[in-house]
């Protein structure tokens, strides 16, 4: 087998892991935890950049005819992180690089998912967050900024999470025993 060929196949993997685990997750109701780009992440610091962007592309597509088209815009913000761990994991993709992406793809991703969110559900997420949402708003922050701001509370500790379960996967012996250095 190619090594593009293995690579692809490693994207489909992890396809399947940003699915299955943001289903769990979903089901499970844990608050902001979502492990729906766990895949990407990996897939996007280890391979080139075009792998990052075809894992999250796929997984959007996918989660859009599962769940409904309502979350195919979202395809951006997937997109942008992709993008993002890319550009930081290019010298490698330790603990504190991957801390530090995580809030980078948080700030960034919500730039990203707050227009959406305003446009197709009024700036709400459907989650905790939506009290900060209104109170930012009862105290005078137009919507836009309340819904990037709970955009950020909604998934900062998610990405952080998901970037260091990346870093320690990477570091992890199993895929020194098995051959699968990228």
């Amino acid at each position: 087998m190619n090594r593009s060929t293995k690579i692809f196949a490693i994207c489909a993997l992890a396809v399947c892991v940003n699915i299955i685990l943001g289903t769990i997750i979903a089901s499970a109701r844990i608050p902001f935890i979502y492990f729906d780009v766990v895949g990407t992440i990996f897939v996007a610091a280890n391979f080139e950049m075009r792998y990052g962007i075809l894992t999250a592309i796929v997984t959007s597509l996918v989660i859009s005819i599962v769940s409904g088209p309502l979350f195919l815009p979202f395809i951006f913000v997937s997109i942008a992180i992709a993008i993002i761990t890319n550009l930081m994991a290019k010298n490698g993709f330790d603990y504190k690089r991957a801390f530090f992406t995580g809030i980078l793809i948080t700030l960034l991703g919500s730039l990203i998912s707050a227009p959406i969110r305003l446009i197709m559900f009024g700036g709400f997420s459907n989650s905790i967050t939506d009290f900060l949402i209104i109170s930012l708003k009862a105290n005078g922050q137009k919507m836009i900024t309340a819904a990037y701001w709970g955009a950020v509370t909604d998934s900062i500790v998610d990405k952080i999470l998901s970037c260091l379960v990346v870093a320690w996967i990477m570091k992890h012996p199993l895929l020194n025993r098995y051959h699968l250095h990228f």
